[in-house]
């Protein structure tokens, strides 16, 4: 749907009536689907093993997948017809198709809300050291979960009563940002924090992680606390004060990039700080790195997000300067968000399962190493397409050749090459996936 809607767009073709239910359509989707299914997967694994936690049922997580994956599906269908339907009960019938498969959505993910709630309440001791505590994380990735899914099945209602073929789309973008903020940014900071150290030799995580996830928290409350009064009561300094707040936001967010030292690894590793004496190995690995190349390059794809993330968080600066001192700098925020979630989430899910899923399926190693380069190479130059007309301000986009119409054209294409990316991504990860059915 969003290579569709990007051709559409790319290319001038007509947008249609049902353009808008198909861009929140493929928001949904994707946030739901392919962000929300990886991250539900990925931490019933990871989070489970990481808090010592065993008491996990077979049949709660069949439960979760089931009822994702059919509420899903049934919004793809409904939604998607629902704009071409002009008869009373076929609209009535495919509208409240639309809210059940809110319902069914929102069923996974108060499941899924149930283990995460069970592995902050049994996380080990040693992991609530102020260096290591990711817990307000966590806590901050079942609020968004919630409020995402709530708030989605209020507008689909909404959506329903009032006759339309959209939901509200203002608040469909207020709770996208929510979800990035709250889930998103928190559940891969906790997962960086803990498993890139080890992945990529980075530094040991030395500074306070408790306090920084307690800033981090209070930031975005701000931000958030204050549109929703802005949007009941105006007074005319809150914008500002969002503004600043986002700033800060963006600032704290580079901060733990830097400290991190995931883009430059300027610093040395965590196992230069160890005093076990190396035993010399029949298989030397790769520098600076603890694996012998049998996941790929998938380095690129990691680093490659953290890029992307980096340089939405500049560019997000830039737009809310702007807008305190009323400079225009026509940056488009949705090019920012698709540097987030195109750039940063798509690469770091793709970059963390080459990594992580060949040890938990038994596989443990890629049968396709090589071909990672490849998809590193092809979903960065697909993000570069999507976001380069989003973010170059209209003056300087005139000035281009064909006055932008180049730059168009890649937003156009951006879709299809992401598209062709993720065969690649299955063409890698099926003989992995292959090993849990073995």
């Amino acid at each position: 749907m969003g290579a569709h809607v990007a051709f559409t767009v790319g290319f001038d073709f007509p947008l249609g009536k049902g353009f808008h239910a198909y861009i929140q359509t493929h928001g949904y989707l994707q946030l739901m689907g392919w962000i929300g299914l990886f991250v539900m997967g990925v931490s019933i694994h990871f989070l489970s093993r990481l808090a010592h936690f065993e008491n996990i049922n077979k049949l709660h997580i069949s439960a979760i997948l089931v009822s994702m994956v059919s509420g899903l599906f049934l919004r793809f269908i409904t939604h998607s017809f629902l704009p071409f339907i002009n008869e009373p009960f076929w609209y009535y019938f495919l509208g409240w198709g639309t809210i059940f498969s809110g319902i069914l959505v929102l069923s996974g993910i108060i499941l899924y809300l149930v283990f995460l709630y069970n592995i902050i309440q049994n996380i080990k001791p040693s992991f609530i050291t102020p260096n290591r505590d990711i817990r307000i994380f966590l806590m901050m990735n079942i609020f968004g979960w919630l409020i995402y899914g709530v708030g989605n099945q209020i507008l689909l209602i909404n959506m329903v009563i009032n006759h339309d073929i959209s939901i509200l789309h203002n608040w469909h973008l207020f709770l996208t940002d929510i979800f990035i903020h709250f889930t998103i940014f928190s559940i891969c900071i906790a997962v960086s924090i803990r498993a890139l150290p080890l992945f990529l030799r980075l530094p040991s995580i030395k500074w306070n992680v408790r306090s920084f996830s307690i800033l981090y928290l209070i930031i975005i409350s701000l931000i958030f606390g204050f549109k929703i009064l802005f949007h009941f009561v105006y007074i005319s300094w809150f914008p500002k004060m969002i503004y600043s707040f986002s700033i800060l936001k963006n600032l704290l967010l580079i901060w733990f990039i830097i400290r991190l030292d995931i883009l430059f690894k300027s610093k040395l590793s965590w196992i230069s700080e160890t005093n076990h004496e190396r035993k010399p190995r029949k298989i030397t690995p790769r520098k600076s790195l603890p694996d012998y190349g049998e996941f790929g390059r998938f380095e690129w794809l990691i680093r490659s997000a953290f890029f992307w993330q980096f340089v939405g968080l500049i560019f997000d600066i830039l737009l809310h300067a702007g807008l305190i001192t009323k400079i225009q700098m026509g940056i488009n925020i949705d090019g920012i968000r698709h540097m987030w979630l195109a750039g940063f989430t798509s690469l770091l899910i793709m970059g963390m399962a080459v990594r992580m899923i060949p040890g938990m399926t038994g596989a443990m190693k890629l049968t396709h190493p090589n071909r990672v380069v490849y998809l590193s190479i092809i979903i960065n130059i697909s993000v570069l397409f999507r976001v380069l007309s989003a973010i170059i301000p209209e003056q300087a986009l005139i000035l281009l050749p064909f006055n932008g119409t180049i730059a168009t054209r890649m937003f156009g294409l951006s879709g299809l090459i992401f598209l062709f990316g993720l065969g690649i991504f299955y063409y890698i990860m099926k003989p992995v996936l292959k090993c849990c059915r073995n």
